[in-house]
Parts: C-alpha cells; sequence; structure tokens
C-alpha cells in the first residue's frame, strides 16, 4: 500500500491509495463524498453519510465499561462542523489492513492518537462497535448497511481517536473499523469534527418578557446564556442576558426564581448532570457576584436531559434542549 499526506496552508490531505490501478469501486451512496482531509481506502464504497454545520460528537476515550453495553469508561464530547462516512472496503481486505493505512496515514499528517484498542482491550467488542454506530444509523441512513458492516459480531473490530492541532483550528477524528464475521466485508466508520464558532444571532429576552414567561407559564428558556465547549464558564455574549435577569429582579423584588441549567442527551447522563448543575451555579455566581441580586433570591438545579422540549434526533431540536431557565419558586 502507498499513503499520500500532503498539507498546504489551508488544507491537510490524508489519502490513501493502492498501487494496483485496476480497482472498481461500487456506487457510493447519493450525495456522499470524500471528506478532503481524510480520503477513503482505495476501492470503498460509501454506504452511509451525514454532515452538519454544528453539533456534537461522542469520541471514545476508553473501553466499553465492565458489565454496561452502553457508556464507555472514559470519552470526549467536541463540537464543530461534523462530517460522518461509513465505507465497505472491498473483498478480501481485512480489519488489521485497513485499520493500519488508515492509523500511518493520519499519523503522517501530524494526527495525534489519544485512545486506541483492538478486539478484547476495547472491552466487549461487539458492544463496543455498537454503542458507536447505534445513535447515528438513522441519522445517516443507513440502518441495514452500516448494522452488516460496523457491527462487530465476532469482536473483530479496531478504534482510534486521534487529534490534530492546527492554525485554522483543532481536528478531531473518530475512525472505526470493524468486521461482523468472515464472509461480509470490512466496514470503516469516520467522525471528522473541525473545531468551528457556533453561528449565533443576537435574539435576546429583555425582563419584561422574563416576567411575562414567569407569569404565564411559571417558566422561560434563555438562550442568550451560552457556555463554553463542555464548559460551565459563562461566555461574554452572555452579559446582555444576565443584565435583563438582574433588571427583572430589581423590578419585582419580592421574585425569588430557580436557575435550571438543561443540556441534550449526547454524553453520559452522570457527565451531563453534573455539567449542567455548574453551569446553573455559574449563572447564580454572576448575578450575586456581578449584579448584586441577594442570593436567597435565586437558586441553582441542574437536570441534564431529562425535561427536553424537542427531539434529540437532529441538531435542530438538540440546540433547542441546551438552555438555560428560569423557574418562579
Amino acid at each position: 500500500m502507498l499513503f499520500s499526506a500532503r498539507r498546504t496552508i489551508s488544507t491537510l490531505f490524508v489519502a490513501l491509495t493502492t498501487c494496483s490501478t485496476g480497482a472498481t469501486m461500487a456506487a457510493d451512496t447519493a450525495g456522499a463524498h470524500d471528506h478532503p482531509l481524510v480520503t477513503r481506502f482505495a476501492g470503498s464504497s460509501i454506504i452511509g453519510y451525514q454532515q452538519v454545520s454544528y453539533d456534537k460528537a461522542v469520541l471514545p476515550l476508553g473501553p466499553i465499561k465492565p458489565g454496561s453495553s452502553d457508556q464507555f469508561t472514559a470519552a470526549d464530547v467536541v463540537e464543530g462542523r461534523i462530517t460522518r462516512i461509513a465505507y465497505e472496503a472491498p473483498a478480501g481486505k481485512s480489519v488489521v489492513e485497513v485499520y493500519r493505512n488508515f492509523a500511518q496515514a493520519l499519523a503522517k499528517a501530524g494526527f495525534k492518537a489519544r485512545f486506541e484498542c483492538a478486539g478484547p482491550s476495547c472491552g466487549n467488542g461487539a458492544d463496543f462497535s455498537d454503542r458507536v454506530i447505534q445513535p447515528l444509523l438513522e441519522p445517516m441512513h443507513a440502518r441495514n448497511a452500516m448494522t452488516a458492516a460496523l457491527y462487530a459480531a465476532s469482536g473483530d473490530m479496531r478504534q482510534l481517536t486521534a487529534r490534530l492541532e492546527r492554525p485554522e483550528g483543532r481536528v478531531d477524528v473518530s475512525l472505526l473499523v470493524a468486521q461482523a464475521d468472515e464472509k461480509r466485508p470490512v466496514g470503516i466508520l469516520l467522525q471528522i469534527v473541525e473545531a468551528q464558532a457556533m453561528a449565533t444571532g443576537q435574539v435576546n429576552v429583555d425582563a419584561k418578557a422574563m416576567s411575562q414567561g414567569l407569569g404565564q407559564q411559571g417558566h422561560i428558556a434563555l438562550y442568550g446564556i451560552r457556555f463554553a465547549t463542555d464548559s460551565a464558564d459563562l461566555t461574554s455574549d452572555s452579559d446582555a442576558t444576565l443584565g435583563q435577569m438582574a433588571q427583572l429582579l430589581k423590578n419585582e423584588p419580592t421574585l425569588k426564581v430557580f436557575i435550571v441549567g438543561h443540556t441534550d442527551d449526547t454524553g453520559e447522563l452522570d457527565h451531563n448532570l453534573a455539567l449542567s448543575q455548574q453551569r446553573a451555579e455559574s449563572v447564580v455566581k454572576a448575578l450575586t457576584t456581578r449584579y448584586g441580586v441577594a442570593a436567597p433570591r435565586v437558586a441553582a438545579k441542574g437536570v441534564a436531559s431529562y425535561a427536553p422540549v424537542a427531539s434529540n434526533r437532529d441538531e435542530a431540536g438538540r440546540s433547542q434542549n441546551r438552555r438555560v431557565e428560569l423557574v418562579a419558586q
């Protein structure tokens, strides 16, 4: 096999090719194409595809927990532009050959491995592959094809989670190579996350609207409260909404409220519960220390994904679920 990797000022290209020129690829899924950063193993065909401008991805950083079929011992939740591509490798290729081609090409391009496992070192290989692919089968519109290619019923699978730091932004890659059984071609799942700032509007809820929401529904969602990725650190564009919250409490001196943090269902529940609580506490701290709100008037509570306002099956719904709510006590 021949590997090639080249850098330009603005792009990185990882190409996997073969010395043979006679390989014939099956037709790709309609509308799908290789990513410009990491291309296909020669002779592979695309069987599943998804690209979103901004979303979250769960990247495994540890094996499946003993006794659990759906939780990693460690994982990272990253955000950015996400491209997911599922391939079927040519007949006769092994998991080891396909995986090593990708791993070596990524290493030559500057990617640093954050986690690798193979078969038993992944925990239960079948459960591991299922945990990776299961949430993606519907979004990638390839339930049957991806299950047949990537569910490692025999335990024959390998995972690589790697990262490239570059001036124009970090790139995270999750690579799963698996084979259901010896009679089926090897499956490949690439998830590529290019870190970038989310495009946000300047829609903020003022004190009057907050008061009306509390009076009519007893609560109101405040999407103008924003945090750094996977963090409880408030970003500076939250200041306008924080100021209006403080104004509301000044206008209504007997009002007491809960500050409730919500997340979508991406990632592990325990992590999201802790994060939502920390975010709610950050808002309370900002109101009391920066805006002079009396501490007894504001209480923090994090509920993770227990109270969604939309489906978590797509980014439009998940973005609505990631919110801070003001709730009348």
